[in-house]
């Protein structure tokens, strides 16, 4: 039987986990994708602060978009896993380089199946937003979210060079 899993809106039942997930990522060199400002603010409460920021129109600061900010939790015993964050539209550098999902995984609890499933409940969440598609993007390298996207119905697009961070990135649509 699979474990029952949680796709969360973040808040503070998961801020006693929130410094030692960021420093998992960032002892490995690890991409904080789908963490929102996480890897520039070490206080868990301050991060939540400005990822709710992200979902009122008259608090979202310039050039970003309305998001929710999700945390996927093991039910049985609360581990904080993965986060996700969905972007409600995209903007220019969105549709070219981010998409509507970002997520990732904690490194010590990878190659389990959780971002296959933290994707799909993304895509169940994205839905009842009223999206019809979404974009997805993963690094040509990482294997592991290429599958992920596909996985969950991802239809390759294109790749595209991300100057700001020296990387290929492969682009993906999933029709909802």
């Amino acid at each position: 039987m699979e474990e029952k899993l949680l796709l969360l809106r973040a808040s503070e039942d998961i801020l006693s986990q929130y410094e030692d997930y960021r420093r998992e990522f960032l002892e490995r060199g690890d991409s904080l994708d789908g963490t929102g400002p996480m890897r520039r603010i070490e206080n868990g409460e301050e991060w939540l602060a400005r990822v709710r920021s992200y979902e009122d129109p008259a608090t979202l600061p310039d050039g970003l978009v309305i998001a929710t900010q999700y945390v996927l939790v093991r039910e049985s015993d609360g581990k904080l896993l993965g986060m996700l964050q969905l972007r409600h539209y995209l903007n220019d550098y969105l549709e070219k380089y981010a998409g509507h999902i970002g997520y990732s995984v904690r490194p010590g609890e990878r190659r389990k199946g959780y971002a296959r499933r933290m994707l799909a409940l993304g895509l169940d969440k994205a839905r009842a937003l009223g999206l019809k598609r979404v974009m997805i993007s993963c690094a040509v390298d990482n294997e592991g979210s290429r599958r992920t996207i596909l996985a969950n119905g991802g239809v390759f697009h294109s790749t595209i060079w991300d100057e700001e961070d020296q990387e290929t990135l492969e682009r993906y649509w999933i029709e909802l």
